[in-house]
């Protein structure tokens, strides 16, 4: 393990070990865990993204160091964007340069060197294909992150001379408040409101139930990048309890990683 991987480990252990059972125990959350992550390396986790606690619940509830691919466009004000930046650098994610390379090209192949760089060493990667929130559904989707995996693999092959099969594992995410589902803490509402500089952040209300639950892993096996994406998504939408109303196939965010596997 280099340096920096103890040093991503270091600050990860921190928030999973020390904040989170603090922010989970003010929130009086429970959660319990149903299915496992493989044990192969790499391994991509393809989860739903409902709140902004769904990385620490995952993480958490995991017990593994995962490597999130993250957006530098956080939605917040500019000093809790600044310190959200700070952090997710620090635990090792991936940034999505949307803001930082003003280039589309440059900026799709700085976010593949990353990804590709978490997979090099092994650990294990997670991405949020729906982007922005979707609290209570799975309506879009998009299939550049896992395109990603698919360009790695052909890679591999043309260099190491033999197949490399990295399963994409569906992650369900299920909140629920006493039989109602997703119910958003209103002291959270409160506070972004009314305190200046904090975030806008989506809590689940005091008391919720958290289910995680992984699903069988996928692969390629002759599928292009829209078709894992759907079919990855769709069973983590089910596994969230939540509606999938993405369409047959996923839409490819224009430009963005549309880069070649040579």
């Amino acid at each position: 393990m280099s340096i920096k991987e103890i040093w991503w480990l270091f600050n990860y252990s921190v928030i999973r070990l020390v904040i989170v059972p603090l922010a989970r125990r003010f929130l009086r959350l429970t959660a319990i865990v149903e299915g496992e992550i493989p044990n192969i390396r790499p391994v991509f986790l393809a989860p739903v993204h409902r709140t902004s606690i769904d990385t620490y619940t995952l993480s958490y509830l995991s017990r593994e160091f995962i490597c999130y691919v993250s957006t530098d466009s956080f939605g917040h004000s500019r000093i809790a964007n600044y310190l959200q930046r700070l952090a997710t650098i620090a635990m090792g994610s991936v940034i999505w340069q949307k803001q930082g390379i003003a280039k589309t090209r440059q900026r799709a192949l700085a976010l593949a060197n990353d990804v590709e760089d978490r997979l090099d060493r092994r650990v294990i990667v997670a991405a949020f294909t729906q982007g922005e929130y979707q609290p209570d559904s799975v309506d879009a989707v998009e299939d550049s992150l896992v395109g990603l995996l698919r360009r790695y693999e052909v890679r591999h092959l043309k260099q190491r001379g033999h197949e490399l099969r990295i399963p994409v594992v569906p992650v369900g995410i299920e909140y629920d408040l006493d039989g109602m589902g997703l119910v958003l803490s209103g002291f959270a509402k409160f506070l972004a409101t009314y305190v200046p500089y904090f975030p806008h952040w989506t809590v689940p209300a005091m008391g919720t139930r958290i289910t995680l639950r992984f699903g069988e892993p996928q692969y390629f096996d002759g599928r292009d990048a829209s078709a894992v994406t759907d079919s990855v998504m769709r069973e983590s939408a089910r596994l969230s309890r939540i509606p999938y109303n993405a369409g047959e196939y996923a839409s490819k965010l224009p430009g963005e990683v549309a880069i070649s596997a040579d």
